[in-house]
């Protein structure tokens, strides 16, 4: 399975395509949103085409990836990604162009704290489970 469609009421979760460059460049352009991440922010559009290449494209290929664009439904046009790896430790990562991390402008909220595609429980960001004492598990979400 590699990263099949999502959709909800207000969000599509979606494989990126070439098409998104634009969004791609704005979304991992900006130093903020990318603050923790591993690599630094894009510069030219050109540095955009090399990523997608890069970090989406060539994972798409693979037999089992989890890379999404997230949109939202009015326009399929990407605001975002979450990148749950398929390694060991099961990290999970994702931006959002700031535009929607302010509270008074909720267009998308969302929680992520098991993301569970091919039902395997065992496996569930253990890593993380185990090194923190603190766990905070929604019911009847």
């Amino acid at each position: 399975m590699n990263t099949p469609a999502i959709e909800t009421e207000r969000l599509i979760l979606r494989k990126f395509e070439e098409d998104d460059l634009p969004s791609v460049f704005k979304i991992f352009s900006d130093r903020e949103v990318n603050r923790f991440l591993p690599w630094f922010p894009l510069r030219t559009m050109d540095d955009a085409k090399a990523f997608y290449e890069e970090w989406f494209e060539s994972r798409y290929r693979q037999e089992r990836a989890y890379h999404y664009a997230v949109c939202l439904k009015s326009d399929n046009v990407p605001i975002g990604y979450v990148d749950v790896g398929t390694e060991e430790s099961y990290d999970f990562g994702y931006g959002l162009c700031r535009e929607f991390w302010q509270p008074k402008n909720q267009t998308v909220v969302f929680r992520m704290y098991q993301l569970n595609l091919d039902g395997d429980d065992s496996r569930i960001y253990r890593k993380y489970w185990e090194i923190s004492d603190v766990h905070y598990i929604e019911k009847d979400v």
